[in-house]
């Protein structure tokens, strides 16, 4: 018979390598987001809760981490997605009204202007990722601090909720609205577990996308008349609409 010959050879410990593997990504973002002022204890602490989450969502829930971490929320969520396709859904009246596409359009662009200007202000680090954007993040993108996606998915959820055109149908529109809130947790989820922002961060962007969602439809929101008297100025949704 064969002896079996014991290999001095140490097997890896891979929850020990794991662990320290986080550690070093916790120390390296303390030094990269330690220069806050007045937020840095905030910034600290919040580098640590992310990580810490992260961990327990890889450990405790792989399968769950394994969905939001895929492709498809980070890019369902970006706006180079959103705006072409919210000029495709204006050129489909009167299959869709423009009410939709017009009230959404704007509501981005606020978006948008608000969270560059607030990542060029506040220069936060990202941390280390797992996996790169499918766009690449350009000018003050490529900060932090707040996420648009968070920001981006939160405002179209809410404003969705009010211009919903199946509103006349109780139960399906309750499906629709549940759905795309569902969508729109599940991107802010995935922006901390694929490693591209922090806690606070998605955090503070979904609440910003709240309070920009709420004071379009307060001072912005354009009724279904207005968006329809705006038709002139685009030929192409005119010559579209005379064709039905």
């Amino acid at each position: 018979m064969r002896r079996k010959i014991k290999s001095n050879v140490k097997k890896p410990d891979v929850k020990r390598e794991k662990r320290t593997l986080i550690a070093n990504q916790v120390e390296h973002d303390r030094k990269t987001n330690a220069t806050y002022g007045i937020f840095q204890n905030v910034a600290i602490w919040d580098v640590d809760l992310s990580k810490h989450f992260a961990s327990f969502m890889q450990t405790k829930f792989p399968g769950v981490t394994r969905m939001f971490e895929n492709k498809f929320m980070e890019i369902s969520g970006n706006e180079y997605i959103w705006f072409p396709a919210l000029a495709v859904l204006y050129l489909m009246h009167p299959l869709v009204h423009k009410q939709l596409p017009l009230n959404l359009a704007i509501a981005m662009a606020f978006d948008s202007a608000v969270i560059l200007l607030i990542k060029a202000l506040f220069k936060r680090r990202r941390p280390t990722a797992k996996n790169p954007d499918f766009f690449t993040a350009i000018g003050p993108d490529q900060y932090s601090f707040p996420s648009g996606h968070a920001s981006r998915t939160t405002l179209i959820a809410f404003v969705f909720t009010q211009i919903n055109p199946l509103f006349d149908n109780g139960h399906l529109n309750f499906v629709i609205s549940t759905l795309i809130w569902s969508w729109s947790i599940s991107v802010c989820f995935s922006r901390m577990l694929n490693g591209r922002h922090y806690l606070f961060d998605v955090l503070t962007g979904a609440g910003i996308g709240l309070c920009e969602g709420s004071f379009i439809v307060s001072f912005f929101w354009m009724s279904p008349e207005q968006a329809e008297g705006l038709r002139r100025f685009f030929p192409l949704g005119n010559a579209s609409s005379d064709m039905t």
